[in-house]
């Protein structure tokens, strides 16, 4: 590429594609590309901006340790940044950092090698030995707030067998056991698998509610002291350090005297890593002496005195008999090469995942291809490399549809990868079961009865489509179903017309907007108060309440404009549901807080949270889960969590219980 416009082209899009991919790992855990086609694109970006450094944009992502942190957890801003690692691939190159540190030190360096957990980077603070918060990594910059998911977490000690004032950094995973229970449970419960342990420990760890989170099984490990009162010399001591305070640490390390005891250190671990109860991606190499380590400094991405060794993935060559399109929960229709049999890290491959269609385009994978697959983590197999070399002419090449293979509803485009979705999700076959599940649950329209096997049972009786039939059943048709008696129809029948009074908020949860959960649903209804106002709303005003952002705003303006979404929801409204959030239009009554944002914690004496938080949204104010510069107040009862916390190091007004009594009028 010679041409300086399709150079300073190519930077851009690698730029966005690389931005892209870094929301979809750290942030919402869904990776749509392996590690090593990532690592390709920035390696790239990197070549070019070594060439063309005149080029090069001020906020490259080269520039940036990670991905944004999420905006529905409470931010905590770092002291200093939370860097991630440069990568080698085989010995010549960790031969050649190798060198660099003994140039950089003035003689043979000594290392530590430590095993790559794939899991999520957490950092720790402990206050005289007491945890007092936890973060995700986020963008290396500023992270979420995790501490109460944290401490659900048993194998992370809530106080050191020290009274140490430590920040540390560690890794949360999910073991591969844990990853097998949950899935074999999912499966008996006719729920989608977790697709590997590492996303499923990134979700596990930012989940809103901490009994998730202690139901999974997480565990973590720990390898570095951040700051301390007294820094460790070495990072032997530090792993020393570490597990003396009763820290989990990779029991696994070694301190490596030269580069032949890190070559066997990399021999035995390509092989070994597989007897492991956790996923490894490859290993980690760091000066031990950390004096030396802070004279080589950092970047500011990565410290120049650490690489990531990755493992090679294993491939194997099969043939594309067939391309397959599936339509997902979510709406988004996934391309599947069908292969002939292959044995590949241990297992039989018959189907290898195309990712989306840029990728699909870009290798041009036709029926007939020979083709190099690997696992992508090790867990899921992916076409990575089409042999055009072996090609006969014989092969057919794939059209990608321009409308939903299951109902013919016109795909929708997302983002730079090209993910297409089917925007009909209540009414498309393929999401319907799940569409109907989630809109019976508990977080939406909560309509007790309304599980799996029911919703199976409607569905193969046909009497239900959609969420708008479930309004029109009766007694009499639901007593013809197996195992349904008298009781349980009427008592079904109740439940789903007690559901047509939910506020607002839950209607829009179950309604299964794109990239809509409770939070950005109660946020939604606060602000427009009803379902019409909503409708109505333009993206610039979505986007501007706190919380929404411009990728879900583009979300909700596109779903209320759908034709198929629009029929649903008349036919919601003729059903008799609510479509506002409480009094659309409160007439009289006391409204102390209105326009107010306010955040509870702790164990409140005189009424349960939920009902002050009903007295709350009536007196015109909003509740929120974390605390911000925007909240108007705390209120705390006993044992609070972190929100006290954060409201006093935001400088955010704090009511007690009593004071908070004594300023709203008597409850009815």
């Amino acid at each position: 590429m010679t041409d300086p416009d399709a150079i300073r082209a190519r930077m851009r899009e690698l730029e966005a594609l690389i931005r892209h991919h870094d929301r979809l790992y750290y942030v919402e855990d869904a990776p749509a590309i392996s590690d090593a086609e990532y690592d390709a694109l920035v390696e790239e970006l990197r070549r070019l901006e070594a060439a063309h450094p005149e080029w090069a944009s001020p906020d490259s992502p080269l520039r940036r340790p990670g991905g944004a942190p999420r905006a529905d957890l409470a931010p905590v801003r770092f002291g200093r940044p939370v860097l991630s690692l440069n990568n080698v691939y085989g010995l010549d190159e960790l031969e050649e950092f190798w060198q660099r540190m003994a140039d950089a030190v003035g003689g043979p360096p000594a290392f530590v090698g430590e095993l790559k957990i794939d899991g999520l980077s957490v950092v720790i603070q402990y206050r005289g030995g007491e945890l007092v918060q936890a973060a995700t990594r986020g963008d290396g910059e500023t992270g979420e707030d995790v501490t109460a998911n944290v401490r659900t977490i048993r194998v992370v000690p809530a106080r050191l067998n020290t009274p140490e004032t430590w920040e540390v950094r560690g890794e949360v995973y999910l073991p591969r056991s844990q990853w097998a229970r949950l899935n074999a449970e999912r499966a008996r419960e006719g729920q989608p698998p977790l697709a590997n342990p590492r996303n499923a420990a990134a979700g596990s760890l930012r989940q809103l509610d901490p009994e998730v989170t202690r139901s999974r099984g997480l565990a973590a490990f720990f390898y570095e002291i951040r700051a301390a009162e007294t820094l460790p010399r070495t990072q032997a001591e530090t792993l020393e350090r570490l597990a003396a305070a009763g820290l989990p640490v990779e029991p696994h390390w070694q301190r490596l005297a030269d580069l032949e005891a890190a070559r066997a250190f990399v021999a035995h671990w390509e092989e070994a890593r597989e007897a492991l109860d956790y996923d490894t991606d490859g290993l980690v190499f760091k000066l031990d002496d950390l004096e030396a380590a802070r004279r080589i400094g950092e970047t500011a991405k990565a410290p120049r005195y650490q690489v990531a060794y990755k493992f090679p993935a294993e491939r194997a060559v099969s043939t594309v008999r067939a391309i397959r399109l599936s339509v997902g929960r979510t709406g988004a229709v996934t391309p599947t090469a069908e292969l002939d049999p292959v044995r590949l890290a241990g297992t039989t491959v018959t189907r290898a995942s195309l990712h989306n269609a840029n990728i699909l385009e870009r290798l041009d994978v036709r029926v007939g291809d020979r083709v190099e697959v690997q696992k992508a983590g090790e867990i899921i197999p992916e076409v990575v490399r089409v042999l055009k070399e072996a090609r006969t002419g014989t092969e057919i090449p794939f059209v990608y549809p321009d409308r939903c293979p299951e109902c013919g509803t016109p795909l929708e485009v997302e983002g730079p990868t090209g993910l297409r979705y089917c925007p009909a999700t209540l009414t498309c076959p393929a999401q319907r079961r799940e569409a109907l599940i989630h809109f019976g649950s508990r977080a939406a329209m909560d309509i007790t009865g309304l599980g799996e096997k029911t919703v199976d049972l409607l569905l193969e009786a046909d009497l239900v489509r959609d969420p708008a039939d479930l309004y029109a059943l009766d007694a009499a048709q639901l007593e013809r179903l197996p195992r349904f008696g008298p009781v349980a129809a009427r008592n079904l029948v109740r439940a789903i017309d007690a559901s047509r009074r939910r506020p607002l908020s839950r209607l829009l949860v179950g309604l299964n907007i794109r990239h809509v959960g409770e939070r950005a649903a109660k946020a939604l209804a606060d602000r427009f108060r009803s379902l019409d106002r909503l409708r109505a709303a333009s993206i610039e005003d979505l986007a501007a309440i706190e919380g929404i952002g411009p990728v879900l705003a583009d979300s909700v303006y596109r779903f209320f404009r759908h034709p198929a979404q629009a029929a649903l929801i008349e036919r919601l409204a003729a059903a008799g549901l609510n479509l506002v959030e409480g009094d659309a239009e409160p007439a009289g009554g006391p409204r102390p807080l209105a326009g107010q944002t306010v955040a509870v914690t702790g164990t409140l004496r005189r009424m349960s949270r939920q009902a002050v938080e009903a007295l709350i949204a009536r007196w015109g104010g909003r509740t929120v889960d974390s605390v911000s510069r925007r909240t108007t107040f705390v209120l705390v009862g006993d044992n609070p969590g972190s929100k006290l916390e954060r409201a006093r190091a935001l400088g955010v007004p704090v009511w007690t219980e009593d004071e908070f009594w004594a300023r709203m009028p008597p409850p009815d």
